[in-house]
Parts: structure tokens; C-alpha cells; sequence
């Protein structure tokens, strides 16, 4: 038994014992049930799974149980416009929002910060003070557009394809920052400062193994995970803005830095790097794929400790 499971098992029976609530053999397979199972479940759908286990749990006792989840915390209700009233994993879940089919009642989860900090400004704008929302969008899939059979549903974990995602963005940035530094140091006209670029370029490519290593993990615990739809839409150009300008650099047309401007610029990326993934990370719920954004974010920050140590070492190098 996993770690997130123990948890929730404890906050169950936590939630029973603050209520005077009775624990029951019943109740234990439904929660069992319910947090072996991924995807969007009916009553039905969860009465089904339990009655392998113990056919003496009938549906009122499922959906008692399923209400209890919902109210400690461990599920959430979701509506996917059939009438049917449906149950989703929600403890350590990053908060999302749905895309779903009318016709085939597929629901695909998706989570966008953008679409977060609209809905923030609106809500400050108005003066609301926010107690819980969603977004679900009603349309027509592909499959069913084109008439194509439906494929059996592929359920993942979401918190596990939010880590996955989660990796994906943080090595984004490693390829853009080894990217901006090796065309620095084949730019630099001064060989110090081009060597300074070059080494730091290095470094981060011996990053970019770590987190490879991570992801590559991550697909092995779970088959199928690579091909999993993207459930964080991440714009790719609030990377680019982190990375310095080398054209106000130029004097003349030539770039050309030295040693400690070289490690200032290096500096002012890593700075950048680690005061955004910190605040983009601030914006989800305690996750796996938070977690990653924190990590990744304090291993910006030590790397630009050590290169603000480097910068100092020049400088006491360099006095008289």
C-alpha cells in the first residue's frame, strides 16, 4: 500500500470517528474499491467493483459511502451531462477542469494556471472572496465526429500524469537554459568568458540526465503513461521571457563578456528561473507534480548560489 493510500485510509476513518460514525467491513471494501479505481465513477459503476469483492453491499450503502468520501475529502462529484452523478479522486489531485462529449459522455481532464489567474482577476474584480469552482465544456469528440468505434478507456492516475507533465515543463527549461548557453559561448568573443558559458552548459546537461532518469522511472510505474493525454497546457513562451537578451550585450555588433559578466548574465537566468517555477508551483495543490516544481525551483536556486560564488571568488581573485 502506497503512501497517498495509507493517507486517505486515515482521513476516512478519521472523518468516521470526529462523526460517530461506525467503521465497517462494508465501508472498508468501498473505500478499497474506490481508491484502487481511476477515472469518473458512477454509484453503479463502484457497486459493480464491490460486489466481486462482497455481494452482500448493496447500492444505498455505496452511495452513503461514496457521499462520506466526498465530504472528508478524498472524492469529488462531477456531472457529466448523462444525469448520472459521478466520483473523482481529489486528495493530493491537482485541481482540474473537464473537456466533455455529449455524445459518448468521455471526459477529459485538463488543468491551465492561465485560465486560473483569469478567472482570479474576475473574481478580484468583482469583489467576490472565492469559495470552489469548475469549468466543464460540453462538446462533441472526434470519435464520435468521424464515427469511429470507441477505444476502451485508458485510466491513469492524474496525479501521475500531472507529474509526468510536471517533468516535461522542467525540461523544457533545462533544453532552453543549455540551449541560450551554448550559442552564448560560441557568440563570446572574450575565451574566458565564452569558456565560463561552456562550463555552465555542461552542467546543465548533466541535469537534464536527472530529470530524464525521473520521467524515464516514472513511465515504468505506470504502462501507457507516455501516451497519456497532456493534462497541463503550459505556454511555452513564459520560458522564452526568462531568458536574457544577448543583443543589449552588443557593443557595435560584437558580443563580448568577461568572465564575471558572463556569470552575471548565467545568473540572472537561474535567479529568474527559480523565483518562477517557486511561483508557479505555489499555484497547485499538494501533488506530486508540485513537488517537482519545488525541486526543480530549489535546484535553479543552488545552482545560482554556486555561480554567485564563483563571481565572488573573481573578485577577491581580482584585488589588489
Amino acid at each position: 500500500m502506497g503512501k497517498k493510500m495509507r493517507e486517505e485510509r486515515e482521513l476516512f476513518y478519521t472523518y468516521l470517528r470526529q462523526n460517530g460514525l461506525k467503521r465497517t467491513h462494508q465501508k472498508d471494501v468501498i473505500l478499497q474499491a474506490f481508491l484502487s479505481t481511476e477515472g469518473h465513477l458512477s454509484v453503479e459503476d463502484l457497486h459493480a467493483i464491490v460486489r466481486k469483492k462482497d455481494r452482500k453491499v448493496g447500492i444505498v450503502t455505496v452511495f452513503r459511502t461514496l457521499k462520506t468520501l466526498t465530504a472528508c475529502g478524498i472524492a469529488r462529484e462531477i456531472r457529466l451531462g448523462d444525469g448520472l452523478t459521478r466520483f473523482e479522486h481529489s486528495y493530493h489531485h491537482p485541481h482540474h477542469h473537464h473537456i466533455i462529449c455529449t455524445e459518448c459522455h468521455k471526459a477529459i481532464e485538463f488543468a491551465s494556471p492561465e485560465l486560473e489567474r483569469i478567472q482570479d482577476e474576475i473574481v478580484r474584480k468583482y469583489h467576490f472572496s472565492p469559495r470552489h469552482h469548475r469549468l466543464q465544456v460540453y462538446g462533441v469528440c472526434e470519435d464520435c465526429r468521424e464515427h469511429r468505434p470507441m477505444p476502451d478507456p485508458v485510466r491513469h492516475d492524474t496525479e501521475m500524469i500531472f507529474a509526468r507533465d510536471a517533468l516535461q515543463v522542467a525540461l523544457l527549461m533545462e533544453q532552453r537554459g543549455i540551449a541560450f548557453y551554448r550559442h552564448a559561448a560560441e557568440r563570446n568573443a572574450d575565451p574566458v568568458g565564452r569558456e565560463v558559458f561552456a562550463r555552465i552548459a555542461a552542467e546543465e546537461a548533466s541535469h537534464i540526465g536527472e530529470l530524464e532518469t525521473k520521467l524515464e522511472r516514472l513511465f515504468r510505474q505506470e504502462k501507457g503513461l507516455e501516451q497519456a493525454p497532456i493534462f497541463l497546457h503550459f505556454d511555452a513562451r513564459d520560458l522564452e521571457r526568462l531568458v536574457p537578451d544577448l543583443a543589449r550585450h552588443e557593443v557595435d555588433g560584437v558580443f563580448r563578456l568577461d568572465a564575471r559578466a558572463s556569470l552575471d548574465v548565467a545568473m540572472e537566468l537561474e535567479r529568474r528561473a527559480a523565483e518562477f517555477f517557486q511561483g508557479y508551483a505555489e499555484k497547485f495543490s499538494e501533488t506530486r507534480g508540485k513537488k517537482i516544481f519545488e525541486a526543480f525551483a530549489d535546484e535553479e536556486q543552488k545552482h545560482y548560489e554556486a555561480l554567485r560564488r564563483r563571481a565572488e571568488e573573481l573578485l577577491e581573485t581580482a584585488a589588489p
